[in-house]
C-alpha cells in the first residue's frame, strides 16, 4: 500500500520524519510526500504523486499565529488533501488537526472524512490512532479479483468488451445500505472475463451490471467469496 504523507517540512514537525513515517513503513507501506519538489504552489510531480497513492495522511499543524490562541496551517498539505479528495474516486486520506488549527474549511471540512485531533504533549494517542486509520485503510483499498459468470453470458459479452457502449457498474449492500453505482474495469483473462473490486468489507454484498450494444446483463446481490458472479441473460 502506497500512502502519501503532507506535513509542514521545518523542525516542528520534525516528528512526522521521525515517528509517523517509521511507523507507516512498519505496517508494510511505501511512504510517498513532496518534500523533495516543496515549493509554492502545488508542482505536478505531486499531484502524481497523490494520483498513484493509495491512501493520505495530512498533518495540518501549527504555522502562523491567527489571534485568540488560534493558528493557521500549511496551505499546500490542504491542497494535498483537496486533491486526494477530487480524484474520482476519491482517495481514502485522514487529516490529522492540531489543537488551535483553524479549519481548512472548503471540501475538505464538507468531506466529513476520518479526522484525528492532535495535541503536541499527548503524540503517543496521535500515533496510535493513526496506527488505527493505516487498519482501516488497508481494509478500504484491498482488492478482489472476481470471475464473471456463467459462460454463456461471458460469450455474450465478450466481442462488446472494446465497444464505445461498454460499461461494467458496481454497487454494494452492507446492513441495508444500497451503495450508488460505480464504475469499474473488466478484464479479459485467461478465456473468461474478471472484475477489480476495491475496499470491498467483510459480509458486503455486490451487484454488477453490463450494458453494451443495447443490452443489459445484471446479477444478484452475491458475496466475493463465492467461485464467480452469475450474471443473468441480455435484456
Amino acid at each position: 500500500m502506497r500512502i502519501f504523507i503532507g506535513y509542514g517540512y521545518g523542525e516542528r514537525d520534525r516528528w512526522v520524519e521521525t515517528h509517523v513515517v517509521p511507523l507507516v513503513k512498519a505496517f508494510g507501506c511505501e511512504v510517498v510526500h513532496g518534500k523533495t519538489v516543496f515549493g509554492g504552489a502545488l508542482p505536478d510531480e505531486v499531484f502524481k504523486l497523490i494520483r498513484s497513492s493509495d491512501a493520505m495522511i495530512g498533518f495540518t499543524t501549527r504555522r502562523d499565529p491567527a489571534g485568540q490562541g488560534q493558528f493557521t496551517t500549511h496551505p499546500w498539505v490542504v491542497h494535498e488533501l483537496t486533491a486526494a479528495h477530487a480524484q474520482d474516486p476519491p482517495i481514502p486520506f485522514v487529516e490529522v488537526r492540531e489543537e488551535g488549527v483553524v479549519s481548512p474549511g472548503g471540501a475538505i471540512e464538507a468531506a466529513n472524512a476520518q479526522r484525528i485531533d492532535y495535541q503536541e504533549a499527548d503524540r503517543a494517542t496521535c500515533l496510535v490512532q493513526v496506527a488505527q486509520a493505516l487498519r482501516r485503510f488497508r481494509e478500504l483499498t484491498s482488492v478482489t479479483m472476481v470471475r464473471l459468470g456463467p459462460d454463456s453470458v461471458v460469450g455474450q459479452i465478450s466481442p462488446f468488451l472494446d465497444d464505445a457502449s461498454f460499461i461494467c457498474r458496481c454497487q454494494t449492500l452492507r446492513g441495508g445500505f444500497e451503495s450508488p453505482a460505480r464504475a469499474i474495469p473488466v478484464f479479459p483473462i485467461r478465456g473468461s472475463l474478471f472484475v477489480q473490486l476495491r475496499g470491498i468489507a467483510e459480509a458486503e454484498l455486490v451487484r454488477l451490471t453490463v450494458s453494451a450494444g443495447g443490452h443489459t446483463w445484471r446479477s444478484n446481490y452475491e458475496s466475493v467469496d463465492t467461485v464467480d458472479i452469475q450474471l443473468k441473460g441480455k435484456e
